[in-house]
């Protein structure tokens, strides 16, 4: 084959991979970009394409290998350097992650999508001011970018910039992709502050739109229960875990609804579907109580031993630990 005939087979299984690699055809994809490399093994376009391609099926570290293969060759290749930068994510490794998206910012420093994974990066890392300056800096090249707009919301409140985070959250609510997620972040931060008229208006909203949103009805009961508005809330939480919420998770705050509205009887049923499933803190705790309320006394020690077991750091555990004891000296497990 000559160089002009070699030179037409490359590119037109160029052409070919990119096209399958579109239509999700992945495997051909790849079949193609290999036959590239028969023909020219430092094809650079077809190494990161089966980057890329190892990467969307989050084989990242085959993918690494190929990448690296290709910056071997071409340093300041720019797939490479982003698509390096995703698999080391993939793998959890920040550190490299930001070094290699760093590296690609050197050569094309406006690459708002880029910017924001470093945000991104820097926040898992918990470098907050560090994060917030890259997606500020996002958003001078793309203002409404919902991804740094979230970034910043997130960062803002836990930089305990409660006012700021729903600033860039309410930036939001008017999106069709990202409307849910940045409503249902600001009611969580009114709820947090006790606004809770304000963070069921929100969340109502989102179950307007989403009737089934399970983290919505979750936050709407936890504003009944702020409210003292045991009964909604239970019925809130009933329909949140419905639509996906952790059963035991709702029932033990279903227990708590009963036990301030003093009905013993449903909170211990509440509370005993939780134990059912496994040992749970709260759901224990609940049954202190409820003995403690009942005046079963030996069944309350039973319970606050099964706490301290496995709980032998918690101060609260062993303040009622504590308590209990100085007011009932004598109790010991064998008591009936």
């Amino acid at each position: 084959m000559t160089d002009s005939e070699n030179d037409k087979e490359v590119k037109n299984l160029a052409k070919t991979a990119h096209n399958l690699r579109k239509e999700g055809r992945f495997r051909e994809a790849e079949a193609k970009y290999l036959k590239i490399l028969e023909l020219e093994p430092d094809n650079v376009h077809a190494l990161a394409g089966i980057g890329n391609l190892k990467c969307k099926t989050k084989q990242f570290k085959e993918s690494l290998r190929y990448y690296q293969r290709c910056l071997e060759i071409d340093d300041h290749n720019l797939y490479a350097l982003a698509g390096a930068g995703d698999c080391y994510r993939g793998l959890k490794d920040m550190d490299n992650a930001l070094e290699s998206w760093l590296k690609y910012l050197s050569f094309n420093p406006d690459d708002y999508k880029i910017i924001t994974r470093v945000g991104d990066a820097l926040r898992r890392k918990n470098d907050l001011p560090g994060s917030k300056k890259y997606y500020l800096l996002a958003l001078e090249h793309r203002p409404q970018d919902p991804f740094a707009l979230m970034g910043l919301g997130n960062v803002c409140e836990k930089m305990g910039n409660d006012e700021e985070a729903l600033l860039y959250f309410r930036k939001l609510f008017s999106s069709a992709d990202y409307a849910t997620f940045a409503t249902t972040s600001a009611a969580n931060i009114y709820r947090k502050t006790g606004k809770y008229e304000k963070a069921i208006e929100l969340y109502e909203a989102v179950l307007a739109g989403d009737p089934k949103n399970s983290h919505a009805w979750n936050g709407k009961a936890d504003c009944f229960r702020g409210k003292k508005k045991y009964e909604a809330a239970i019925h809130a939480w009933n329909q949140a875990q419905k639509y996906g919420m952790n059963r035991a998770s709702a029932m033990t705050r279903i227990g708590d609804c009963y036990l301030s509205m003093n009905d013993l009887e449903n909170a211990q049923i509440s509370y005993q579907i939780t134990l059912a499933a496994g040992y749970d803190k709260y759901a224990c705790l609940g049954m202190l109580r409820i003995y403690l309320k009942k005046n079963k006394i030996d069944k309350a020690f039973e319970t606050l031993e099964l706490l301290k077991r496995n709980e032998p750091q918690d101060p609260r555990i062993a303040s009622e630990y504590k308590s209990f004891i100085e007011k009932y000296p004598h109790v010991t497990r064998n008591e009936k």
